[in-house]
């Protein structure tokens, strides 16, 4: 119900016209039953704030388990003292944690650089011939036998260390 007094507009719910000397007991009548309703409100809210106070509790204490699932299952041979042969077969191993990048040359001597390559004297210092005595199957003495197969090595000596000053 609207009514104009003094310019305040004031809305009563669920009012119908009502007479005004029962106006002061029906207003009395509706406030007990809004503050018993009212009471029942507060006590919903609050068996709410205590369901959702365990439910916080519950939330915490799993989401600890959790973390302590991951810790674990995070856990290899490497991080830990298990065994190797406890590893997951199925996860790959990291790579090599070296820091160094690759240059993207290949391995070896590269193109352009100068030769190594010990070159045979043509006049070396000492000769040997080395052939056999006799013949490996009958045993024969192959002294006087024509040289077949020559094979041509050279020993080369390293330069002896310099001496630090």
């Amino acid at each position: 119900m609207l009514s104009a007094g003094s310019g305040l507009v004031r809305l009563v719910p669920d009012a119908q016209r009502v007479p005004p000397s029962d106006q002061l007991a029906w207003l009395r009548a509706r406030v007990a039953e809004l503050e018993a309703a009212n009471e029942v409100l507060a006590a919903q809210l609050a068996a709410r704030d205590a369901q959702l106070e365990a439910a916080q509790a519950r939330l915490a204490v799993l989401a600890e388990q959790i973390e302590e699932l991951r810790r674990q299952l995070g856990k290899d041979s490497s991080t830990s003292s298990r065994p190797p042969s406890s590893d997951n077969p199925y996860k790959k191993k990291p790579g090599d944690r070296s820091l160094r990048g690759r240059s993207g040359r290949k391995p070896g001597k590269q193109p352009g650089a100068k030769s190594s390559t010990l070159r045979q004297s043509g006049h070396p210092d000492h000769t040997a011939d080395c052939g056999p005595a006799a013949c490996g199957c009958c045993g024969a003495d192959l002294s006087g036998a024509a040289v077949t197969g020559v094979q041509r090595r050279q020993v080369f000596e390293a330069a002896p260390r310099r001496r630090r000053r």
